[in-house]
């Protein structure tokens, strides 16, 4: 069984070691927002949402969390498109924990849909945790 304090404390983490403060503040903008995204539209729409907003490659390319974070926070990306891009990084992370097939994109929206609510209601913990630790570690944007 995974223990989703300690996926969201490992991810907030990673953020605050490699981050500067204006991804920190976008970081935690998008994990105040994705909660209710998640709620009200799904697991799916979110997920597409955030590469949309970022990049699949940012998303699904790196080896580990940390890799990823590294790679992102020392980017040329916009401000905002390093915290939707982290946030997906760190969600995608969650969703293998679950045994969820996300290798790209496409993958991990069949599979998502596939399993329905369930993966929704299995989140839940995580994407709280998420919220309320990015809100304990980073301040709010200008």
């Amino acid at each position: 069984m995974t223990s989703w304090l300690r996926k969201a404390l490992e991810c907030v983490e990673l953020v605050e070691r490699h981050c500067d403060g204006e991804t920190r503040s976008a970081f935690r903008a998008r994990a105040r927002h994705v909660p209710s995204d998640i709620y009200y539209t799904g697991t799916a729409y979110a997920l597409a949402a955030l590469a949309a907003r970022s990049s699949e490659r940012d998303i699904f390319s790196h080896k580990s969390v940390e890799e990823g974070v590294r790679a992102i926070c020392s980017s040329s990306l916009s401000r905002e498109e390093r915290g939707y891009a982290i946030y997906g990084l760190c969600l995608v992370d969650a969703l293998r924990a679950l045994g969820v097939k996300a290798g790209n994109l496409g993958e991990a929206l069949r599979e998502v849909e596939r399993l329905g609510d369930l993966v929704d209601l299995e989140l839940a913990e995580f994407v709280d945790w998420l919220k309320k630790l990015a809100e304990a570690k980073f301040e709010r944007g200008e």
